[in-house]
């Protein structure tokens, strides 16, 4: 069972003036924070721990912060996400949202901090998450290289396997967010 860190912030942002700004006020609120520089380092961050709280921006490199919400809201749901971003867009895509929306350019630092407090207080201590075991299977002389769903950052990439190495248990490396992406083959037979 994973568990949260109560109080603490995950700030991912890939402005670093912002990032220790931000950081530095919400330490002082008596918030722990740990920093991420995009999406895919942020989704670094989280294999470390769960934070009861997350403030995203959306234009990063990367990892936008659309696609880093929609993970996050499809990995962690109990995990607030709070999106601080340049401007709020007029068309959001279909999908995931964030709890909460904060320009930066007319931010109250009072309102976000209590937002933060509001939805921290609402994250469980220990989440029921749901584990995810990757298995493949493959057709006879389907080839050696199959699709897999990275179970950290959602992406599908291509691995390789060889002939021999069918039903061991293998790691391949997400080439996106360079995940240790466990699988087996398990070769199907044709009846």
């Amino acid at each position: 069972m994973c568990r949260v860190s109560p109080n603490c912030v995950l700030l991912v942002d890939d402005d670093p003036s912002l990032r220790r700004l931000l950081s530095t006020r919400l330490e002082n609120a008596g918030f722990e924070t740990r920093e991420a520089e995009d999406g895919i380092d942020g989704l670094a961050k989280l294999r470390k721990g769960l934070p009861s709280a997350i403030i995203s921006d959306l234009g990063m490199p990367r990892m936008s912060g659309f696609e880093f919400v929609s993970v996050v809201r499809r990995r962690f749901p109990c995990v607030a996400v709070i999106v601080l971003s340049g401007s709020i867009p007029e068309e959001v895509p279909d999908g995931p949202q964030p709890d909460v929306w904060f320009e930066k350019d007319s931010l109250n630092f009072a309102k976000l901090l209590q937002t933060l407090r509001d939805l921290a207080r609402e994250t469980p201590e220990h989440p029921d998450l749901a584990q995810r075991v990757t298995a493949i299977r493959t057709q006879p002389g389907s080839g050696d290289t199959f699709t897999l769903t990275c179970p950290d950052c959602l992406r599908t990439f291509t691995a390789i396997c060889l002939p021999e190495d069918k039903t061991v248990e293998q790691i391949a490396a997400c080439p996106h967010c360079e995940a240790q992406v466990p699988f087996q083959l398990e070769t199907a037979t044709s009846p």
